[in-house]
């Protein structure tokens, strides 16, 4: 190993050669022999060229200490001999300098450089790294002044080998590597002029990484091998990728070990490419692998679809709307039902082809809307048997009520949609077939008192239905507007029957007959009795009155008992009893 000479020395020779310049009379020095190494115990210098004055030797310097002392061990008398053997029996560690011996007064001998008789001091490889295809060697220089090359081992099927010879630099490209196929794994000798190399140091070895498609998951795993020979071992595993021939960006750490990742959420048909960067702790040297690039299939899923709306139609049945991925490679989609947002059951399973609409609806003809609250999910299958299923929603269910004094009541369940929020309602009222808005009003408010015309009977008969405006966030993040209808109510208030306490045939109040207020009559009975009970009067007609007579005859002045009966539309039964005075 070759070492600078003594500092005191040197510093001496640098102060002496300031002073010769600095007073004007710097004259030549004495070069000594260029040693360049020591091959067993014989060194091996070149000649150097002096003209100060005849030659006497070159002198050999030795010691045990790289600090000294040093001492005369010999010299050489011949000006041509390149080389001194020194008799080292015990095989100890020497450290040695050659100076020049000429008959030149008043000038300076310099000393060589310093050199021992131990082989260079091996050169640490810094990273094996893939570059464009080819491994690349990068190492640390010998600090052993008498290296002038470097040894470039590979390993191979048959053993370690030597691949190149480097004189200059500390970067070797082996175009005959293939760490495309497989990790390659190096070595570097430092080489002396005599053949004497460093010893083997640590091996380096190369990241080779592979992809493999995963369709169903949507993703790429990525398998490697974790690089080998740093001393202080790996700080981190970068993930690297580009996109359809797009610049490579760091895309996630993968860790300090391990040697496998997943990378997801990949585009169907883009091409990746991929690549490991290993950085070594401490020092954050970096080694990168293999490129490895492929064109993904993956399986297109039916993530992010959602139920858009539901909604009740004029005639009762449920519309419902959802959206999923058009590309979805699915097997089948259900429509899930149930009346308690738990225990959903399917009510229609329909295989799919594609393509498939990004927008889709169905309706449920037999809901049961008009009777409660239904919740409704849609929910898929696709061809690697992952089930997903959307957001609920539900209809709105709606109820009307007659009150006394003229009040219709009107109530309904709030709009329970997952992800939307209410912004308000509309209630809607349906008199003799014409639509009107009866009311706008707040997210918060769920019931609603009609106060109708009396003197209106279709207006007290009148049907009701909510239209819910809401805002909905989707699976992407949008916000979307939607109107949810409730089922239709129709309120019909109870006939109200009045009739006359007297009348007189033969007056201005000429017949018995009552007012049905509020009528849509399905059937209609009057009955008249005398006071022994018998019926003198009957009649299905609510416009035929009675006369005060039986069978064509007057009957005498009296009360007379009468009983009607009102029969509506709903099969609501109203009666009423009481007496009426015939006078004549």
């Amino acid at each position: 190993m070759r070492n600078s000479r003594l500092s005191l020395i040197k510093n001496i020779f640098a102060v002496l050669a300031f002073g010769f310049v600095f007073l004007g009379k710097m004259e030549a020095q004495i070069m000594p022999p260029n040693l360049q190494c020591v091959r067993g115990d014989t060194l091996f210098y070149v000649l150097p060229t002096n003209n100060c004055g005849p030659f006497l030797s070159y002198d050999i310097w030795a010691s045990q200490s790289l600090n000294g002392p040093y001492t005369l061990q010999g010299s050489v008398t011949n000006p041509t001999q390149d080389f001194y053997a020194f008799v080292n029996p015990s095989g100890q560690q020497w450290f040695f300098y050659m100076t020049s011996n000429y008959d030149c007064p008043s000038q300076q001998a310099i000393p060589s450089d310093t050199l021992d008789n131990r082989p260079p001091i091996v050169s640490p490889i810094q990273t094996v790294s893939v570059e464009n295809g080819q491994a690349v060697v990068t190492w640390q220089p010998s600090p052993s002044a008498e290296v002038t090359g470097y040894i470039i081992y590979r390993e191979t099927s048959i053993g370690v080998i030597p691949v190149d010879t480097v004189y200059s630099g500390n970067t070797y490209t082996d175009l005959n590597s293939e760490p495309n196929l497989g990790p390659e794994s190096y070595f570097v000798n430092a080489l002396d002029p005599c053949g004497n190399t460093s010893i083997f140091d640590a091996k380096h070895t190369s990241i080779f990484v592979e992809a493999t498609p995963i369709p169903c998951n949507q993703s790429v795993k990525l398998n490697w091998n974790t690089y080998q020979g740093w001393s202080n071992g790996i700080g981190e595993q970068q993930i690297w990728f580009g996109i359809n021939g797009g610049a490579l960006t760091m895309a996630a750490d993968a860790g300090s070990s391990g040697g496998s990742f997943e990378v997801e959420n990949l585009v169907d048909g883009a091409t990746y490419c991929f690549e490991v960067h290993a950085v070594e702790a401490v020092t954050g040297a970096v080694a990168k692998s293999n490129q490895t690039c492929l064109q993904v299939d993956i399986v297109q899923s039916a993530a992010g679809m959602y139920l858009a709306n539901v909604s009740v139609t004029n005639g009762g049945d449920v519309n419902l709307t959802w959206d999923w991925n058009p590309l979805a490679e699915l097997v089948e989609y259900q429509v899930l039902r149930s009346d308690q947002n738990a225990d959903y059951q399917p009510i229609e399973v329909q295989s799919t082809t594609a393509p498939l609409t990004a927008t889709n609806t169905y309706t449920d003809l037999d809901g049961g809307a008009d009777v409660g609250k239904v919740f409704y999910k849609i929910q898929t299958l696709d061809v690697c048997d992952s089930v997903l299923a959307t957001n609920y929603g539900s209809t709105i269910y709606l109820t009307a009520t007659p009150l006394a004094g003229n009040i219709n009541q009107v109530k309904w369940t709030p709009f329970d949609f997952e992800n939307a929020t209410v912004t308000s309602y509309t209630l809607y009222k349906i008199v003799g077939g014409n639509v009107s808005v009866l009311e706008m009003l707040s997210s918060s408010t769920h019931s609603y008192q009609h106060n109708y015309d009396a003197t209106n009977i279709e207006e007290a008969q009148a049907c009701y239905y909510v239209v819910a405006h809401a805002s909905l966030i989707t699976q992407n993040g949008q916000t979307i507007e939607i109107e949810s209808r409730s089922n239709r109510a129709c309120v019909q208030q109870a006939a109200r029957i009045f009739a006359p306490n007297a009348f007189v045939p033969e007056g201005f109040n000429q017949e018995f007959k009552p007012l049905i207020v509020l009528g849509d009559l399905a059937a209609y009975e009057m009955h008249i009795f005398d006071r022994y009970g018998q019926e003198v009067f009957t009649t299905n007609d609510p416009d035929a009155g009675w006369y005060g007579q039986k069978n064509g005859k007057n009957l005498a002045q009296g009360l007379y008992v009468y009983v009607i009966k009102v029969t509506q539309a709903s099969g609501k039964l109203t009666e009423k009893r009481g007496t009426v005075l015939l006078i004549r």
